[in-house]
């Protein structure tokens, strides 16, 4: 009777409970509601005013804003700095860098130019200068770095609480390899006319730059008398006994403070030339006049033409390399790789290739090789450098950058892509494309060589140059059924084109502009799922070669897997919050049977003793 005893107490105190439960439940709701509204409430009675900070963040957030979208696409990445003299550890974006091939730049604190070193592949030799204009003004300040990946453009954007804001759009260009231009922008909305310090970040060239000189001069420009100069060179040492690097610097002199009066613009527009060159030890003294004559005729040339017309010739010079690529769809695995790591290393190779080396060593004349005798042989990988993990670690600082660019280029130099790479850096994006996906120029055709057990996520190959005349276009899509299928096109081409899948077992279909379907096949042995030739006799002769004694349509992938890449989990698509419900759907119901038992068990006690009693 003890046991009966303690639950009927327990059970007088759940009832207990539960007469209250309806008014603890209308209880927290009001808490919920107070301290959800409060802030509001709080904010609209004591009439806060918008500090400097807000107002620095605010004129911030409007400036980046449009870089949302790309950064979504893999093409633009921003970092916000703190502070301009202390950049944050903390941040995991990428490098803000621009270059060309022949100098590049750190859009960073402390940051210098950098050039070749004769036995690097990467622009890695600091020259301990830097042109990057520093505005000193007083007050808060907000400020933040976007790079641009198709422009090659680096944009900084500085807001101050007091409104005053600026903008600074950088860029080595892109065909014109010794140029970087700044373009620098200072907007005033105050009624106080507003007196800024300008000064450039690095002046200690003397560190690096042996015998280095500096003098200012005058060059007559078309628009007017001329402006002034300022000319630097010296050489620098490559660590051999008899070789260095001579150096000569050409940039516009700015001056020491501008003034921008109330509700005004100003702008300024700095251009630098940087000139370099390979040479033996003692001859600096009679190539020094040469170096900077070559700098003021390139600077001569560069005043000459509108600054617009300047830029627009960089930007088209880009987007033509960046036509090429690599769409991937975006996975929410951890650790998976996505677009904007896959752009961005992309960014920083070609950024440390010129344009075209070989035109720079034929004087201004190019070989008449055809496209494919360079792209012969390449890649020759056996595994697609996607799954590198050694090729896709971090970009964060320039040391990292210079790692990974070296190890890219050397990578697909030894798997076949030597020729292509020495064409320049159209040809390097295209080797990289290659590579993303293992395809292979190869005896006539090209082919597609990547493990079908890799193609569970959806790729485009944009834009691969079959020879000088034809680009193709590849891509893998996921059905409903999660099998893969395989699309190819023709971007542009000059007569027919054919293809078969793995196996070559069907006849070969004409390509055209728009996407024609296969599936994806397993062979026995493992051949490539996909061949492409202007070859239609060609094509024939690949089924007679390949020896396949079975072909099979790829199996679908698992769902976890897919689910894993589309959702994070293998849970599905389905949200927290709906797993959330079914968990506390499963407790109340759990706490209703013990209800229900409870009440039975005692209840049934409860009639008995009363039913006893009576008699």
């Amino acid at each position: 009777m003890g046991i009966i005893d303690t639950l009927k107490k327990w059970k007088r105190l759940i009832e207990n409970y539960l007469m209250y439960r309806r008014s603890y439940f209308f209880l927290i709701i009001v808490l919920v509601l107070m301290l959800y509204l409060y802030p509001s409430f709080h904010e609209v009675y004591e009439k806060k005013q918008p500090t400097d900070t807000d107002h620095a963040e605010r004129c911030l957030d409007d400036h980046i804003t449009p870089y949302d979208l790309e950064s979504l696409e893999g093409n633009a990445n921003v970092r916000r700095l703190h502070n301009w003299k202390d950049s944050n550890e903390e941040d995991n974006s990428y490098l803000p860098w621009i270059g060309n091939g022949h100098l590049g730049l750190a859009v960073l604190p402390r940051s210098s130019v950098y050039i070749k070193h004769p036995d690097a592949k990467s622009l890695s030799l600091p020259i301990g200068w830097s042109p990057l204009i520093v505005p000193i003004a007083h007050g808060t300040k907000r400020e933040a770095v976007a790079t641009h990946f198709p422009s090659g453009i680096v944009s900084r954007y500085q807001c101050y609480g007091s409104g005053l804001y600026l903008s600074h759009l950088i860029y080595s260009h892109r065909s014109r390899k010794e140029v970087l231009i700044q373009e620098m922008k200072i907007a005033n909305p105050t009624a106080a006319p507003i007196v800024l310090t300008l000064d450039i970040q690095v002046r200690s060239p003397d560190k690096l730059l042996q015998e280095a000189k500096h003098r200012i001069l005058r060059l007559k420009e078309e628009k007017s008398d001329g402006s002034l100069y300022n000319i630097i060179s010296g050489v620098i040492n490559v660590n051999k006994e008899q070789e260095v690097i001579g150096i000569a610097i050409l940039m516009k002199n700015i001056p020491t403070s501008i003034k921008i009066e109330p509700h005004r613009t100003t702008s300024l527009y700095v251009p630098t030339v940087v000139c370099s060159d390979f040479m033996k030890k003692g001859e600096f003294y009679n190539k020094k006049t040469l170096l900077e004559n070559k700098c003021i005729d390139i600077m001569k040339n560069v005043t000459g033409i509108s600054s617009s017309r300047l830029k627009q010739e960089h930007i088209d010079a880009w987007y033509n390399l960046w036509n090429a690529g690599l769409y991937i769809s975006k996975s929410k695995a951890a650790g998976a790789l996505n677009g904007d790591k896959i752009n961005a290393t992309l960014y920083y190779v070609l950024s440390n290739t010129l344009l075209n080396p070989l035109m720079d060593r034929s004087n201004g004349t190019t070989a008449t090789r055809s496209y494919n005798s360079y792209a012969e042989g390449c890649y020759g990988g056996y595994h697609h450098t996607l799954q590198a993990v050694n090729l896709w670690k971090s970009l964060k600082v320039i040391e990292e950058v210079n790692d990974i660019v070296s190890l890219w280029l050397l990578t697909l130099e030894k798997q076949g892509c030597h020729k292509l790479i020495k064409t320049g850096a159209m040809g390097v994006g295209q080797a990289m494309v290659l590579s993303f996906g293992g395809f292979r120029f190869s005896g006539q055709h090209l082919e597609f060589k990547i493990d079908p057990k890799f193609l569970h996520r959806d790729y485009i190959f944009r834009r691969i140059h079959y020879d000088d005349m034809t680009s193709i276009n590849v891509s893998v899509t996921l059905q409903d059924d999660n099998k893969a299928q395989l699309g190819v096109s023709l971007d542009k081409s000059d007569r027919p084109y054919y293809a078969c899948d793995g196996g070559c077992n069907e006849d070969p279909v004409q390509l055209g502009s728009e996407m024609t379907y296969f599936p994806v096949k397993l062979t026995e042995p493992i051949t490539s799922i996909l061949y492409v030739t202007p070859d239609k006799d060609h094509m024939e002769l690949i089924k007679d070669t390949l020896h396949v004694h079975k072909i099979v349509e790829a199996p679908a992938y698992d769902h976890h897997v897919i689910a894993l890449h589309r959702h994070g989990h293998h849970l599905g698509g389905l949200p927290t919050l709906f797993w959330a419900s079914i968990c506390f759907l499963i407790v109340i119901f759990h706490l209703f049977l013990f209800k229900l038992i409870f009440n039975e068990y005692c209840d049934k006690q409860d009639k008995h003793r009363n039913r006893y009693g009576k008699i």
